[in-house]
């Protein structure tokens, strides 16, 4: 990408020089133009014809006619010298303020600028975190690669657990001498599976997905239980994709088995009928989820043992801005399950989705959690 090359006030000197015209020092920053055999200002009659020029040498300087610009030959670029009042480039399509990765697909930020003076645009990028600056050779953890086609910067995020975490990625557009920019606040959650297994009420083992059929209510018995849920502030869904009357969704202690039931001690559960907290049969004005589409909230905090509650959009109690009274477990809890639970003594059955950070949820993850 060209470089700015700002000779501040030798400007009057570049526009006034000639062909065969070289650039010397008169001291105080002062700078002028005077006939010398053997090197100076070439003039030509636009940039394709400087660009044609037979192995140029470091140094040369090209006066373009047709833009009335001055260009400098360092290494094996023409690099154009800024002098005037030029204005950078203006962003047509501005790079998104936010980006979140999910671990295992890439994501792209693109970014669209004009040059008013009619300068091809270019495009490169940093990134920041802190003191650290980034670039393509040393790249953030939080991804592993980097590509760019016509302003579009396509991200390729690291797979590493201990990677999550996030940096600001700062898009350049460039007219050859004049850079903007605009930056994107880029995050990487790395999302887990949460899985269920082959084993009653559970008709299938699952990813993301649950099957179960049961055949009484589960009152103090014979819930169904996923396998262990990551520790820390999480959120998660569980959609229908069939209808279910009769089904509870929430979470429980980790230790507990199939001797356990939604009114055992230490369970935090939705009834799907009414919307209603289990255990204690808690009012909560929440909507039920009955039908294919419908779909549970769930966050926590293995850390105070708090659990939040909601449906199809709505929370009990918002996580992002208030404790939650409901409390997963007892003093020696330090992780839960997703817990499957029946309230009909003629029994149901449930098929739903699982939704986690690798997939799209139907509403926002709270402030201060990440996607399960």
């Amino acid at each position: 990408m060209s470089n700015n090359r700002n000779l501040g006030n030798i400007a009057t000197a570049i526009t006034n020089a000639t062909s065969g015209q070289v650039l010397t020092s008169q001291g105080s920053g002062v700078a002028t133009f005077a006939d010398a055999s053997g090197g100076g200002v070439t003039t030509y009659t636009n940039k394709a014809a400087i660009d044609a020029v037979s192995s140029p040498s470091e140094g040369d300087l090209a006066f373009d006619e047709d833009k009335n610009v001055l260009y400098i030959r360092a290494g094996s670029a023409w690099e154009r010298i800024q002098h005037g009042g030029n204005v950078g480039p203006q962003f047509t399509t501005t790079p998104a303020s936010t980006l979140a990765l999910s671990s295992g697909s890439t994501s792209t930020i693109t970014a669209v600028a004009v040059d008013e003076n009619g300068f091809p645009v270019t495009y490169d990028w940093d990134g920041i975190s802190g003191s650290t600056v980034y670039t393509a050779s040393s790249l953030p953890d939080q991804i592993t690669n980097v590509s760019e086609s016509n302003g579009v910067f396509t991200l390729t995020p690291s797979t590493n657990s201990s990677h999550a975490g996030s940096f600001i990625f700062r898009t350049k557009a460039s007219d050859g001498a004049q850079v903007s920019t605009a930056t994107t606040n880029v995050s990487l959650v790395i999302s887990t599976d949460i899985t269920t297994p082959n084993v009653s009420p559970f008709t299938t083992a699952g990813t993301n997905t649950i099957s179960a059929t049961f055949t009484s209510a589960t009152v103090y018995s014979g819930m169904g239980y996923s396998d262990t849920l990551d520790t820390g502030k999480k959120y998660f869904e569980v959609e229908l994709t069939s209808n279910a009357s009769d089904i509870m969704i929430g979470v429980v202690p980790s230790t507990y088995s199939s001797s356990h039931g939604y009114n055992s001690s230490g369970t935090v559960i939705i009834n799907g009928d009414t919307g209603n907290k289990f255990k204690g049969n808690v009012t909560t004005n929440l909507s039920s989820v009955t039908g294919s589409g419908n779909y549970y909230m769930l966050a926590y905090d293995t850390a105070t043992r708090e659990v939040w509650i909601g449906t199809n959009g709505s929370w009990y109690e918002d996580p992002a801005t208030t404790s939650s009274s409901f409390l997963c477990g007892d003093a020696n809890t330090t992780a839960f399950k997703l817990a499957v639970a029946c309230d009909s003594s003629s029994g149901a059955s449930i098929t739903a989705d699982i939704i986690t950070g690798s997939g799209t949820f139907n509403s926002s993850v709270p402030t201060g959690f990440t996607g399960h």
